[in-house]
């Protein structure tokens, strides 16, 4: 990665007497995006642009704060499985705490089934939409 690619185009939002800069947001996720790059060195980044690395390495961190707390890891719903006959499967989800559910947003269903090649998946009740996909997804990969 050459010198002239690791630039962002930008100036201080506003410098104070003492000679602190304070930058846009759009500036600082422009410069954590260099950062992040295949190949790019926080601290090439941070001399092209005329910062300090600790500075530009706290952006980073508080940028990837930021986006593990936007994609929050899906929590998986409890369920048994009762063989019923040849080759099929009943599954029953045990919930936690329904009125909990009910206030958290989750979506009430009625009868959710799911034919597989060996065997049949029903979910009843209410049901967290991100949960419900996490489990569909990992059917679809077997």
């Amino acid at each position: 990665m050459d010198k002239r690619s690791m630039v962002v185009a930008g100036d201080p939002v506003r410098v104070t007497s003492n000679g602190r800069r304070y930058f846009s947001k759009a500036y600082r996720e422009a410069v954590i995006a260099k950062c992040l790059a295949p190949g790019a060195s926080l601290a090439a980044v941070a001399l092209a642009n005329g910062l300090n690395a600790n500075l530009v390495r706290k952006w980073v961190r508080r940028g990837q704060a930021r986006n593990a707390v936007t994609t929050r890891a899906a929590k998986l719903l409890p369920v048994m499985l009762e063989c019923v006959g040849e080759g099929a499967v009943q599954t029953r989800v045990v919930r936690e705490n329904p009125a909990r559910e009910r206030a958290q947003g989750a979506v009430l269903f009625e009868c959710i089934e799911v034919d597989l090649p060996e065997a049949r998946v029903r979910l009843k009740g209410a049901l967290d939409a991100q949960a419900l996909r996490s489990v569909l997804e990992v059917l679809a990969k077997r």
